[in-house]
Formats: structure tokens, C-alpha cells, sequence
């Protein structure tokens, strides 16, 4: 090996060595000069009663033609709005409707040559209302009317704000109550807040909404019984939160 190789190899050496020399100074300094910590999260949730309902009345029939599918849902989508404004479902709580119209197909034992036998004709009813009371009256007399479901019941709450500012105050208090629990424990305690964030559970910060689903068959006429019974709106709020450790420990 070449006296210039021999010199290169040295350097590179020396480098190398500089550099972990470096790099393990600064991390003692960081670590030596970083001050400790402590961070914890807390939840919270609170119950509000729920204010508002909303549901999809679903119509499907079926008929040799697209045509024909078509109109017998019309007939019996008609019989089904006019009961429900009898029941006294007004023109605004009824939020619009969407039809459609597909190829009913059949296949063999083997799952082959599928075979196009009807069309099918599906309605569905989009209803939002604040008469929560007669949510079970609305979804009887749609079923009893020829609708063939009743499903996507969801109650919730206009207003939850106040529930939230509530439940975020809540889970504060659950995170200093945790946090002073393991400051404690660590000989210490908890020292000047350093962080307080809030965090998103819910595609509607706070709010879950219970979903029912309630079907059943032509009932000719037949009354059907369907009690909804509205669930408590549950706001929830997550927050996460660091507080400056403080040591109490008496040296020795």
C-alpha cells in the first residue's frame, strides 16, 4: 500500500472519530439541557338529549320492463308521501327523493350466463324532522303504505357548543388529575403548562349519532309497528396536554 493510501485511510479515520465525538456531545447537551416533562391525555364526554331525526324511506319494486318498474314505484311512492303528510309530515321536512332504475340479473348453478329477468325500480325518501315523537308514527305509516324499509335513523343534536365547551372542560381536568398522579409518583410535581391541544374524534368534532334500521314486507295494508326510541347525543372531546416536570426529591 502506497504512503498516500496509508495518509487517506488515516484522515478518514480521524474523520469519522471527530464526527462521533460530535454527534455524542451535542446529544449530552440536548439531554443535559432539555427539561423534563410531563405529558398525558384525557377524555371526556357529555349526554344531550337529541333535537332532531332524520331517516330514508325506501320503495322497491319490480316489472317485466324499465317502464313498468318505474311507474309501479311512482304509484306506491305517491300512496307513501301522501299517508305521511296525513300523519302530519310536512312538505320541508321532506328533503328530497332519488329513484333508481337497474336490470334485475339471474345466473345459473354456477354462477355463469347471467340472464336479465326484471328491472327493478328503487325509491328512496330522504326525511329530516325536530317532531321526534312521531319519528315511530312516520316510519309505521310508510311501511303500512307500501314501503319496502325505513333505514339511516340517526338523531342529533342542532346545538352541541355548549356540551362541547363543557366536555373539553372535563377532559382538561382529566389530563391534570392523570398528569399529577405520575408527577407524583416521579417525585415531583406538576410545574407551568407547556401544551393544551385539542384533538378530532368524529367526522362532526364531538357528536356520535345512533343509526337504526327498521324493514319489512308489503303489509297489505296491515298496521306496522315500529317504536323508535331517540338516543342520548354523546359530545366527546379528547385533549392532550404537557406540563413542566418539577422535581421535589431532596437531594442527598
Amino acid at each position: 500500500m502506497s504512503r498516500f493510501s496509508e495518509t487517506t485511510i488515516l484522515f478518514a479515520v480521524l474523520a469519522c472519530a471527530f464526527d462521533l465525538v460530535s454527534h455524542t456531545a451535542s446529544a449530552q447537551q440536548l439531554t443535559q439541557g432539555a427539561a423534563p416533562q410531563v405529558v398525558v391525555s384525557g377524555s371526556a364526554e357529555v349526554l344531550i338529549p337529541p333535537s332532531s331525526a332524520s331517516f330514508s324511506i325506501g320503495i322497491v319494486t319490480s316489472g317485466q320492463t324499465s317502464a313498468a318498474a318505474a311507474q309501479e314505484n311512482a304509484r306506491i311512492s305517491k300512496a307513501v308521501l301522501e299517508a305521511l303528510e296525513r300523519a302530519g309530515l310536512t312538505h320541508e321536512e321532506i328533503k328530497g327523493s332519488r329513484l333508481q332504475v337497474s336490470p334485475h340479473w339471474e345466473y345459473d348453478d354456477k354462477g355463469q350466463h347471467p340472464k336479465r329477468t326484471a328491472f327493478d325500480a328503487t325509491n328512496s325518501i330522504q326525511v329530516a324532522t325536530d317532531n321526534l315523537p312521531q319519528v315511530g308514527t312516520y316510519i309505521d305509516v310508510a311501511l303500512s303504505s307500501g314501503a319496502t324499509n325505513a333505514s339511516e335513523i340517526a338523531f342529533s343534536a342542532k346545538d352541541v357548543a355548549e356540551a362541547r365547551r363543557r366536555a373539553l372542560s372535563q377532559a382538561v381536568a382529566a389530563a391534570r388529575a392523570d398528569g399529577e398522579t405520575i408527577a407524583h409518583a416521579g417525585g415531583g410535581e406538576l410545574g407551568d403548562v407547556q401544551l393544551l391541544s385539542t384533538e378530532k374524534i368524529n367526522d362532526v368534532p364531538g357528536v356520535a349519532m345512533e343509526e337504526i334500521v327498521v324493514s319489512a314486507s308489503r303489509a297489505g295494508g296491515r298496521s306496522v309497528n315500529s317504536d323508535v326510541i331517540p338516543s342520548q347525543i354523546k359530545v366527546s372531546a379528547t385533549v392532550i396536554a404537557r406540563w413542566r416536570f418539577v422535581s421535589t426529591a431532596t437531594a442527598k
